[in-house]
């Protein structure tokens, strides 16, 4: 995507408030954190965002693996991994990008637009798989290997802080109202695990084009344990604590793909599922997981979609228990995304795992776990955990 293509669907999505922007009283931004682009010293961008799912990089990972071995994973928090931005980064330069002076993910495009400042949070710079978690601090050599240097990175800011205010110009293409606060709320599974009131003894279920268990802890994992147990490890919003991340599969893909196969809903797929038994579609969920358009078994839809369910469940229990092996047992379960509206897949979800298993009370989590960090940066509470919880 190109970045004017981003911010012009930015325009329009807060111009769809209307006259509501004027009670804006700040401004909270979560969002995708390997997503972005390089800049050059005038802010203009020099390629096109590329997407955190992007295979492009797989050189530039062998680099990582030949120089660092497992000791990335103990200090970057995951392994070498294609979705990391110093990967993406290393990707560009070997092919030929110049003059770049900064890279800037979407939430920080975002920040930079409305107010002109530059500037990351811990959590969106512990997954650019260049930024120590235990140390709070950028690793140079990890982005010298690939060719570049960390001042391409902005200043690392704490989730709630008043990172900038709206600018003049800000205001001119938003229309919301100048000086008005903006913070980056984070990682946007962690920004949803804030807003959809999961508390520190919970885990976080985000379903949405990628499913993800997320687990917070107040002491740094065992980083060699986690990444044994293919779990990564990045540092909660406002640089307090830590989260571990597992995933469980592309869900959300799965989910479209099936149900344009079946030629019906997904909300029309579940209420067939709930008087159906389910048939083993395994091979069906892997292939659709990896963008293939499989055969579907000879059954009735309802049986396959739950059986489609029931595969993705058993994905999301290998998850909670590699995840649990690294933060410890949770008092429950919370799911938020789309995929917490289907009643099918939360009741497979509850039969399945070990720990009470709740939908959260909200729409969209993410946007609410902004808002949450907006009202920080706002002082309306001195911290998320300050915030009244979700109603419902």
């Amino acid at each position: 995507m190109e970045v004017d293509a981003l911010l012009g669907g930015l325009r329009e999505v807060v111009g769809g408030l209307g006259g509501r922007r004027r009670d804006v009283v700040a401004v909270g931004v979560a969002g995708m954190a390997e997503s972005g682009a390089p800049l050059d010293g005038g802010g203009r961008p020099l390629a096109r965002i590329i997407a955190w799912h992007d295979g492009r990089g797989a050189e530039e990972v062998a680099v990582l693996e030949r120089r660092f071995g497992d000791r990335l994973a103990g200090r970057a928090g995951q392994a070498a991994n294609t979705k990391m931005t110093v990967v993406k980064l290393g990707w560009l330069v070997a092919h030929g990008l110049t003059g770049m002076t900064r890279w800037l993910g979407v939430p920080e495009l975002a920040l930079h637009a409305l107010t002109g400042v530059e500037g990351t949070e811990h959590s969106l710079a512990a997954r650019t798989g260049c930024y120590d978690v235990g140390a709070h601090r950028w690793m140079p050599e990890v982005a010298g290997a690939l060719g570049f240097g960390t001042d391409v990175f902005a200043p690392v800011r704490a989730a709630g802080e008043a990172m900038g205010r709206i600018s003049v110009a800000g205001a001119g293409w938003s229309g919301l109202p100048d000086g008005v606060p903006v913070t980056l709320a984070g990682h946007d599974h962690l920004a949803g695990m804030a807003g959809a009131g999961a508390g520190p003894g919970d885990l976080a279920n985000s379903v949405g084009t990628a499913e993800t268990l997320v687990g917070r802890t107040a002491t740094l994992p065992d980083l060699a344990a986690a990444s044994a147990n293919r779990v990564a490890v990045t540092v909660y919003p406002r640089g307090v604590g830590w989260a571990a991340l597992v995933g469980a599969a592309r869900a959300g893909l799965v989910i479209e793909s099936a149900a344009a196969a079946l030629g019906r809903s997904p909300a029309e797929l579940d209420r067939l599922a709930s008087e159906a038994e389910p048939v083993d579609v395994r091979d069906v969920v892997d292939a659709f997981a990896k963008g293939d358009r499989p055969a579907l078994p000879g059954a009735p839809p309802g049986s396959i979609w739950a059986g489609l369910l029931h595969a993705l469940t058993a994905r999301t229990v290998d998850g909670y228990h590699r995840l649990t092996e690294v933060v410890g047992p949770p008092d429950r379960v919370v799911v938020f995304g789309g995929g917490a509206a289907s009643r099918p897949w939360l009741e497979a979800k509850a039969g399945a795992l070990p720990v009470p298993v709740l939908r959260a009370p909200v729409t969209s989590a993410v946007a609410r776990g902004a808002a949450v960090q907006a009202g920080v940066a706002a002082g309306w509470w001195p911290s998320e955990a300050d915030a009244p919880p979700p109603a419902g």
